[in-house]
């Protein structure tokens, strides 16, 4: 009798715990893949690990979809995903990794004085950007795909070039450049709250929207904006209007895609379902 009932408790609790699917098990470098959690319980303490012997990146799981980045310079052929619940791994896989080429992108841009007042700014928008991407809310969308943040996306710098900034190597680009012209209106990619609405040093008139779980978009250099900061938007509504202020050589939207910070490939997102 005793056995009998060890027996049915022992199936009861592996029927009856979680069941996990991956969006898939091969990514490009820059690629953006979720977790879907059945039986996900908010009272535990989740974490996604993306790990191999060249680097460990952690994303917060707060929903029962919960979303990782496979980053830009991840090396080797492939990494390990960890679910830990409460410290410890209830579930792993390894993934592919696909890794892409990047080209160099050469531009000349009006050289600006940077005195320290300027430095200090610089440093302070910098940590405002840190400090948003890194905040997780509950999920604010419903779409399953984004929508196209210009009405035409003819791309001009992609995602992961390397930089080469009045002939001096520079960082890489963080974002996707998209043609424009001036005036062009930009398009939310996904319903979220806007956190930022301001000018930045760098990238001018620029909108950050906060979709939830750790998942942000970012538009830059506008000649307008149309949105203030802690408004809530929908997918397709107009944000502003393509420009060019801050670093920029010439009317275009530049659009950047974070997940806990860590940047992605929005050309690759734009093509995913997102759950």
């Amino acid at each position: 009798m005793f056995r009998a009932f060890l027996l049915f408790f022992i199936l009861f609790q592996f029927s009856f715990g979680e069941t996990f699917s991956l969006s898939e098990k091969a990514f490009f470098t820059g690629d953006l893949g979720y977790l879907k959690i059945k039986d996900f319980n908010p009272k535990d303490r989740y974490e996604i690990v993306i790990k191999n012997r060249y680097g460990r990146w952690a994303f917060p799981v707060k929903d029962s979809i919960s979303y990782f980045a496979v980053p830009l310079f991840t090396k080797g052929k492939y990494v390990s995903l960890y679910l830990k619940k409460n410290g410890k791994v209830i579930f792993s896989e390894r993934l592919k990794v696909k890794h892409k080429y990047y080209r160099v992108s050469r531009i000349w841009v009006k050289k600006r004085k940077i005195t320290k007042e300027v430095l200090e700014r610089i440093r302070r928008e910098n940590r405002l950007l840190r400090r948003t991407f890194k905040v997780y809310t509950r999920r604010l969308f419903k779409e399953r795909y984004m929508h196209k943040p210009l009405k035409n996306l003819i791309v001009t710098t992609p995602f992961g070039a390397k930089r080469v900034i009045n002939g001096k190597k520079r960082s890489y680009h963080w974002g996707t450049d998209f043609k424009g012209k001036t005036g062009d209106l930009i398009y939310a990619a996904l319903s979220g709250k806007v956190v930022i609405a301001r000018n930045l040093f760098y990238t001018g008139n620029t909108v950050v929207i906060n979709h939830g779980l750790g998942l942000y978009t970012l538009y830059a250099h506008m000649s307008k904006m149309k949105v203030k900061e802690g408004q809530f938007v929908k997918a397709g509504q107009i944000i502003g209007n393509v420009g060019s202020t801050g670093r920029s050589t010439a009317p275009h939207l530049h659009f950047g895609v974070y997940i806990n910070d860590v940047k992605v490939d929005p050309m690759l997102v734009l093509k995913k379902r997102l759950f």
